[in-house]
């Protein structure tokens, strides 16, 4: 048939965008296999992976000071060693429900593209090369996705993108 044909008719047109949309949101979300250096952390029961280049350093949650009238993602500023840095709940953002900070958290301190914050973490699991073959989540085939998750690997760990994530939109509106 001449693709000429599917074209001009607005149904099959509508189909074929469609079909490229979903297959180019695939190939954003999947990473070929590959080695990576990656740092593995929980939510809750839920396990997560971050590149560990973009992770400059671990440390034991204190104290948060709260900020007025921003997105619940972010929990305020922590001071570390001397610098402000906003810290982040990932709950929010990933449709977990919230949990207060705790004294047994942590804080990954995460940078890309000049930004540095605090990530609050329950657990730190590990910090190791491994060869990774992402593939993307429900959410993302199904066009719902959040641009800054990368995929999900065989252990079900959802593996997120640092520079996306600190670009989300919503963590530079204030709430109202």
């Amino acid at each position: 048939m001449d693709p000429s044909v599917l074209l001009s008719d607005p149904t099959a047109r509508t189909i074929l965008h469609e079909r490229a949309r979903s297959l180019a949101r695939r190939d954003q979300n999947v990473d070929a296999t590959a080695s990576e250096l990656v740092l593995r952390f929980t939510l809750g029961d839920e396990q997560y992976a971050v590149p560990a280049t973009a992770t400059r350093k671990v440390i034991r949650f204190e104290t948060v000071a709260p900020l007025p009238a921003v997105y619940p993602a972010i929990l305020g500023l922590v001071n570390v060693r001397g610098r402000l840095l906003v810290c982040l709940d990932l709950r929010p953002l990933l449709g977990l429900p919230a949990t207060p900070p705790q004294a047994t958290m942590h804080l990954l301190i995460v940078s890309a593209s000049g930004m540095e914050v605090a990530l609050l973490v329950d657990q730190v699991v590990s910090i190791q090369s491994e060869h990774l073959t992402l593939n993307p989540t429900p959410a993302a085939i199904a066009g719902r996705g959040a641009s800054w998750v990368r995929g999900v690997d065989d252990r079900l760990a959802l593996h997120l993108n640092v520079e996306g994530l600190l670009n989300d939109p919503r963590l530079a509106a204030t709430s109202e």
